[in-house]
C-alpha cells in the first residue's frame, strides 16, 4: 500500500507543469553556479601563480640590491593559496585576506574583494548559496499544497475513505515529494560536479574528496528539512494559499532574518571591544616601551662617555660595545615586554570577541539555513578556520624571519666595524627563511560540521513529527 501511495505521489509531481518548470530552472541555476565557481577558482589560481612569481622576482631584486634596508623599505608579499573547495562553497573566501606584507606591517592583508572591488557589485553565485536560498524555496513551492491542496481539490476525502492509515498517507507524501526533489536537483549537481572534477586544473586531495562527499550529504539533509517543513505547513492549514504564506514567512525568517537578528542580540548582550581600541592600546604600549628603551640607551651612552672619556661613536671599540648593548636592551627592554603585553591584549580581545561570536552562533543555529551554511563553509575550508590556520603558520614563519633579519643586520654592522674579530662582511640570502603553506584538514572541523548537520537532522525530525501529529488530527472534510 505504501509503495502504491509513493508511486501515485511521484507521478503527480513528475507530471505537473510546476515540477517541470522548477526542475528546469533549478538545473540551469546549479550548472551556472558550478561554472561560476570554476571560473572563480581558475582566476584565483592564476592570480596566485602570478603573485608567487612576483614575490620570487622581488626577492631576486633584494638580493641584487645587496642591502638589508630593502626589507624595511618595501619588503615583499606572501600569499595564501586558493581553496579548491571554493568552487562549490565560496564562503568568506572573497573577503578574507590573501596576501600579507612580509615585514613589520604584516597584518595589512589584501583580499580578493579589495583587489577586484567590482566583484562586490555582483552577488556571488555558488552551489552552496543556490541550495541555501534558491532550491530551498523551490522545495517549499513543491510541497506547500501536499495535503491542503488535495483537500481543496476533494481528493483527500476520497483517499481517506479507504482503509489507509494516515501515517502511511503522510509517508507516501513525504517520499513522493522527497525522491523527485532530490532527483531533480541532485542529479544535475552530481553531473556538474563530475565534469568539474574531470578538469585538468582542478586537483582534489583525498581529504578534500571526503569533505566534498560530506558537503553533498549536507545538501541532501538540508533539502529534506524543507520538504518536512512544507509538509508541516500543509498539514497545519486548510487552504493552499495560507500554507504558501506561512512557508514564505518561514523561509524569510530562516534564511534572512534570524542569522542577522542573532548577531544584533549578541552585540547587545556581549559587546566586544573594537579592533581600533586594541590597536590604540598596542600603540600606547609600544610608545611607552620605546621611551624606556631610549632612556636605557641614553643612560648607557652617558655611562660609557663618563668611564672612557669620549663618546661611543669616536672609536671602533665604542661602536662595537654600543651595538652589543643595543642588541641586548632592544631584546630585554623593547621586544620581549612589548610582545608579552601584545599577547595579553590580544588574548583578552579574542576572548571577548569569541564570547560574542559563540552567543551569536548559538542563537543563529535556530535557523536551518545558518546551520547548513556553517557546516558547508567549515567543510569547504572557505571560512575563518582555514584563514586562522594560514595566519598561524605565517606568524610562526614571521617570528623566524624577523629573528634572522635582526641577527643579519646586527652581524653585518659588527663585521663592518670590526672584520678582524667578526669576519669579513658578505652578502648572503641563502639562509633566509622562506614561507611555505601546507594545507591541513583537522578532524575537529569535520566533527564541528557534523554538529551542524545533526542540528539540521533534528529540525527535519521535528518538522516531520509535527506534520505527523497534525495529520492524525487533520479534518479531511
Amino acid at each position: 500500500m505504501l509503495a502504491h501511495l509513493i508511486r501515485k505521489e511521484l507521478l503527480d509531481h513528475i507530471s505537473s507543469l510546476r515540477f517541470l518548470i522548477l526542475s528546469a530552472v533549478g538545473t540551469l541555476v546549479i550548472w551556472l553556479s558550478l561554472y561560476s565557481g570554476y571560473l572563480y577558482y581558475q582566476n584565483s589560481l592564476k592570480d596566485y601563480g602570478l603573485a608567487q612569481a612576483a614575490t620570487a622576482n622581488r626577492i631576486r631584486e633584494i638580493d641584487a640590491a645587496r642591502s638589508y634596508s630593502e626589507f624595511v623599505l618595501q619588503g615583499y608579499l606572501e600569499h595564501r593559496p586558493p581553496a579548491v573547495m571554493g568552487i562549490f562553497i565560496r564562503g568568506l573566501d572573497a573577503v578574507l585576506g590573501r596576501s600579507i606584507p612580509n615585514m613589520f606591517n604584516r597584518r595589512s592583508v589584501r583580499s580578493w574583494m579589495e583587489v577586484k572591488p567590482l566583484l562586490a557589485v555582483f552577488p556571488p553565485l555558488d552551489p552552496g548559496l543556490v541550495i541555501q536560498a534558491v532550491l530551498s524555496l523551490f522545495v517549499l513551492l513543491m510541497t506547500y499544497d501536499a495535503v491542503c491542496g488535495e483537500k481543496e481539490a476533494g481528493t483527500l476525502r476520497l483517499n481517506a475513505s479507504f482503509s489507509v492509515p494516515r501515517h502511511r498517507l503522510l509517508l507516501g507524501k513525504f517520499f513522493g515529494a522527497l525522491l523527485p526533489t532530490l532527483s531533480a536537483f541532485g542529479l544535475p549537481l552530481l553531473l556538474g560536479t563530475a565534469v568539474i572534477l574531470a578538469m585538468p586544473d582542478v586537483r582534489f586531495t583525498d581529504p578534500e574528496l571526503q569533505r566534498l562527499g560530506l558537503v553533498m550529504a549536507a545538501f541532501g539533509v538540508y533539502l529534506t528539512v524543507f520538504v518536512c517543513a512544507g509538509l508541516l505547513a500543509s498539514c497545519m492549514t486548510q487552504r493552499a494559499s495560507t500554507s504558501f504564506v506561512v512557508l514564505l514567512g518561514f523561509w524569510v525568517t530562516a534564511v534572512v532574518v534570524l542569522p542577522r537578528l542573532s548577531l544584533i542580540v549578541a552585540d547587545s548582550v556581549r559587546p566586544a571591544a573594537s579592533i581600533h581600541e586594541l590597536e590604540a592600546d598596542k600603540e600606547a604600549i609600544t610608545k611607552a616601551n620605546t621611551q624606556r628603551w631610549r632612556e636605557a640607551r641614553r643612560a648607557w651612552s652617558e655611562a660609557y662617555a663618563k668611564s672612557e672619556g669620549e663618546a661611543w661613536w669616536q672609536s671602533r671599540k665604542g661602536q662595537e660595545l654600543q651595538r652589543l648593548d643595543y642588541r641586548k636592551t632592544r631584546q630585554e627592554v623593547l621586544f620581549e615586554p612589548t610582545q608579552a603585553a601584545y599577547e595579553r591584549l590580544e588574548e583578552a580581545f579574542r576572548n571577548r570577541y569569541q564570547a560574542r561570536l559563540n552567543l551569536a552562533v548559538a542563537l543563529a543555529r535556530f535557523s536551518p539555513a545558518f546551520a547548513f551554511n556553517g557546516a558547508t563553509v567549515r567543510l569547504a575550508g572557505t571560512g575563518m578556520d582555514r584563514q586562522a590556520r594560514f595566519l598561524s603558520v605565517y606568524d610562526q614563519y614571521y617570528a623566524r624571519h624577523l629573528t634572522w633579519y635582526v641577527d643579519a643586520v646586527d652581524d653585518s654592522y659588527l663585521k663592518r666595524i670590526n672584520p678582524d674579530k667578526y669576519g669579513e662582511y658578505t652578502w648572503d640570502l641563502s639562509d633566509m627563511p622562506r614561507f611555505t603553506y601546507q594545507e591541513r584538514w583537522p578532524e575537529g572541523e569535520v566533527r564541528a560540521a557534523m554538529v551542524d548537520v545533526g542540528i539540521l537532522a533534528i529540525w527535519g525530525v521535528l518538522f516531520f513529527v509535527g506534520a505527523y501529529v497534525k495529520m492524525l488530527r487533520y479534518d479531511v472534510r
